[in-house]
């Protein structure tokens, strides 16, 4: 039976092997799900940022054009101004062209802050663009190296598999049973270490009398807590 322990206590050894590399495959897709998602999302950004440009320069060239009519209407009311014939008529034309003269000015201090925004957004996309294409690069290699790795463990876990099968075919049918069933019912981990009188499956203390048959290593003997397997093995 000690030999049986050991072997068993060998098989889960490669079962944990399994489980920690199915999970690594189970979570390949995610990771690549989540690089995708991340790069999706720095495009957005930079369209959302190029839309915000596009829309700022047609602003800034409506306020151009009506600056431009603005100026030439502020022109001929300069012409106008003396071709009147009353003070009144004169005073009332003096306001009109300070008006559209103040006018012009804030339109003029409009397309200088919009000009200044749109330098800045500029920047900000090249960024945005420069981040992109790095991380696309980054990404295509961290895409082939998982897929890569999946490949590679798809043979490993085969290969790990039929070395754990390997050494369940060599104990006795019961030993195999019950380690079957604890693997399917305590997620691959039928087999237990016991140290310092406590089962490191469930952290449970086993029994002082119970712990000392353990450590010898000659029976199939349970935790009274989680139902593991338990083996004593003082170098781990």
């Amino acid at each position: 039976m000690e030999q049986e322990l050991s072997t068993i206590y060998e098989a889960q050894k490669i079962e944990l092997k399994i489980i920690d590399n199915e999970r690594t495959l189970f979570m390949a897709p995610k990771k690549i799900k989540e690089m995708d998602n991340e790069l999706n999302e720095i495009k957005m950004k930079a369209e959302k940022e190029k839309e915000i440009i596009e829309e700022l320069e047609k602003e800034r060239k409506k306020k151009e054009k009506e600056l431009e009519t603005d100026k030439d209407k502020s022109k001929k009311l300069e012409t106008k101004l003396y071709e009147v014939k009353t003070n009144k008529e004169y005073q009332a034309m003096l306001k009109e062209i300070e008006a559209v003269k103040a006018a012009n000015d804030q339109t003029e201090e409009d397309v200088l802050i919009l000009m200044d925004k749109v330098e800045d957004l500029k920047k900000d996309y090249d960024s945005s663009l420069s981040h992109l294409k790095k991380r696309e690069k980054e990404i295509e290699l961290e895409k082939n190296k998982i897929e890569k790795e999946i490949q590679s463990m798809d043979k490993t876990i085969a290969v790990l598999k039929t070395e754990r099968d390997n050494l369940l075919s060599v104990v006795n049918e019961r030993l195999r049973s019950v380690y079957i069933e604890l693997r399917e019912k305590r997620n691959g981990v039928a087999v237990s270490n016991a140290k310092n009188g406590v089962c490191l499956g469930c952290f449970m203390n086993i029994p002082p009398q119970l712990f000392i048959e353990v450590t010898k290593n000659k029976q199939l003997i349970q935790c009274p807590s989680c139902g593991r397997i338990l083996y004593f093995s003082e170098n781990e």
